[in-house]
């Protein structure tokens, strides 16, 4: 119950504790319109509760969708490769495509074309090419 509802209670008590005759037109107004604010009450209590089941639907909904994405599995194979040049020591980032072509990797910086060695993706020492 809202403090609105309480109010309105309060309001119909204190008109029947007075003993207002509902056969005037004064008594008519007064029975009438503290009916229409309890009516209004109703729905404002309707409103609040509504609002908060909202709430709660749109937090858990964020909770789901931040968790969805922090569970999935990055993929580094995105994420650019550092490099180091072996001559003018300066550090340099080759992206998978780069890997790929058939063209040597050069330091941007001095030009030195840079070998570069990948060790092995199945967990071993060996030089296998298995993943």
């Amino acid at each position: 119950m809202s403090i609105i509802s309480e109010k309105v209670s309060y309001l119909r008590g204190l008109a029947e504790g007075m003993k207002i005759d509902v056969n005037t037109n004064e008594g008519k107004l007064f029975t009438e319109m503290i009916s229409v604010l309890g009516e209004i009450a109703d729905d404002i209590d309707y409103l609040e509760d509504s609002q908060d089941e909202l709430f709660d639907r749109v937090f858990d909904l964020e909770d789901d969708v931040y968790e969805e994405e922090d569970d999935e599995d990055y993929d580094d194979e995105d994420e650019p490769f550092s490099v180091k040049c072996p001559v003018c020591k300066e550090e340099f980032f080759v992206d998978e495509d780069d890997l790929e072509s058939e063209e040597d990797i050069a330091c941007p910086n001095c030009g030195q074309v840079v070998e570069l060695e990948f060790e092995c993706e199945c967990g071993c020492d060996c030089d296998c090419d298995e993943e």
